[in-house]
């Protein structure tokens, strides 16, 4: 079986690979197609195409864009995205404004608690790619304000914590149709973070929802999902005939327990699922 992973971060947001060595990592694992996913943007795409070439393993242009959505957090994948979209482009543009403004403002929570850092600090660790939270965690952690990336996030950045800031600016309608009029179809990444489980009719009429605005997928199987959860989300895949996917959600060292390939135990995605992606992008253009 040729064994894929379509949720991979790179330098280019918040992983600690560049996309070179992110591929040279997936063929190690033996991986024959990934997506690189980053955090609105899509600038590690064509290195790690290149490399992809060179090694023989394929890369399908991807994004991560995160919407407005509650209790949780809700984030949509692009896969097949083309970087020439003009919608695309301006969409992501309004995504990394949003997030350079919320940067300088969580420097500033974070000071009021006792935490010196500098966003200076946290831009030299993002080593010019787009500035994520996971690189505040890593200034936190090297200056000793934390044990862990996961307590910077539980104390201080997760949703909720006391120095979050949301950058949220666009809705999930919107970043759908941004995906699709580049040529890309659109999947619910990690539905868990959703932070509906608890609310199982609640969390089926969001997925409908989200079916009615053009989400053609939902991230089943991801490294922070259970079995159990995973076979809850099957389910609802079925229910409304979306495109089973799954992903590592691989960072590098910040998340050094998940490697591109595992998506949690004895779950795995074929190349079937790219090619039932690739015949829905190829439907909608007959039409």
């Amino acid at each position: 079986m040729k064994r894929c992973d379509l949720h991979l971060h790179t330098t280019c947001s918040d992983g600690t690979l560049s996309p070179r060595e992110l591929i040279g990592l997936a063929k190690e694992n033996g991986l024959t197609c990934v997506a690189v996913t980053d955090h609105d943007t899509l600038a590690g795409i064509p290195e790690a195409q290149d490399e992809g070439d060179q090694i023989g393993v394929e890369v399908i242009s991807g994004v991560e864009v995160s919407v407005k959505f509650e209790p949780g957090t809700l984030h949509i994948l692009g896969y097949f995205v083309d970087p020439a979209s003009q919608k695309l482009t301006e969409g992501l543009l309004e995504t990394q404004t949003a997030r350079k403004l919320r940067n300088p403002k969580i420097i500033e929570r974070l000071k009021s608690l006792g935490i010196d850092i500098s966003l200076e600090e946290v831009e030299q660790e993002a080593g010019g790619g787009q500035v994520g939270r996971p690189h505040f965690a890593r200034v936190m952690l090297r200056k000793g304000y934390v044990k862990t990336a996961k307590e910077a996030f539980d104390r201080y950045l997760a949703k909720g914590a006391q120095a979050y800031v949301d950058k949220r600016t666009i809705s999930s309608e919107q970043a759908v149709e941004m995906i699709e009029d580049s040529g890309g179809i659109a999947v619910i990444a990690h539905p868990k973070q959703m932070k509906l489980d608890s609310e199982p009719k609640r969390l089926a009429a969001e997925i409908k929802r989200l079916c009615s605005e053009g989400m053609k997928g939902i991230e089943v199987y991801s490294s922070c999902q259970s079995k159990t959860e995973a076979a809850r989300y099957r389910e609802l895949a079925k229910q409304f005939g979306l495109v089973i996917t799954g992903g590592s959600d691989f960072h590098g060292s910040t998340k050094p327990d998940i490697q591109p390939g595992w998506m949690g135990d004895g779950a795995a995605i074929s190349y079937e699922t790219i090619d039932e992606m690739r015949q829905i992008i190829l439907g909608r253009k007959s039409k």
